[in-house]
């Protein structure tokens, strides 16, 4: 079961997009320095597809769903990103995923997704705006041949 503690429009964590993103509890990963503590415990509001599907529509005007977390349940993730790809297919989705690496049993999620950021938060490295990051942002390009991901971390790089 997914959680989330809260919810907000952003505008600078997928470029050029209007983004809901949605703040998932539970997490397990407690990289050194995260500043998202809170979101460490289970707690929160189960996050459903009716649920998702009523802040998708309150939240008009947006161009991209973003999940920040739920490596816990990457199953239940599948099955929200593939609801918002069939019901909202003007909507991007996007996961902000804190795995170094997609486990390869669960790699069916990149086929419901626009955009994916993989990699745990190290102080030493920095976030995506960080030469030294060791976190990635892709962009999914699908086609027959299966799903090619495409770095565009250098978009976050401060000039």
């Amino acid at each position: 079961m997914l959680k989330y503690l809260y919810n907000q429009v952003v505008f600078s964590e997928i470029p050029q997009q209007i983004t809901l993103g949605i703040s998932i509890s539970g997490c397990q990963i407690h990289c050194k320095g995260c500043h998202s503590r809170d979101l460490w415990e289970d707690k929160g509001t189960q996050l459903t597809i009716k649920g998702l599907e009523n802040l998708i529509i309150s939240n008009e005007g947006i161009t991209c769903l973003l999940l920040l977390g739920g490596e816990h349940d990457i199953d239940n993730l599948i099955n929200l990103f593939y609801y918002v790809s069939i019901t909202f297919p003007n909507i991007k989705t996007a996961w902000y995923c804190g795995l170094d690496m997609i486990p390869k049993d669960k790699e069916e999620i990149l086929d419901y997704l626009d955009y994916v950021k993989i990699g745990h938060f190290d102080l030493n490295l920095g976030g995506l705006d960080s030469k030294d990051t060791n976190q990635k942002l892709y962009k999914i390009n699908h086609n027959q041949e299966g799903n090619k991901l495409i770095d565009i971390t250098y978009k976050f790089l401060k000039k």
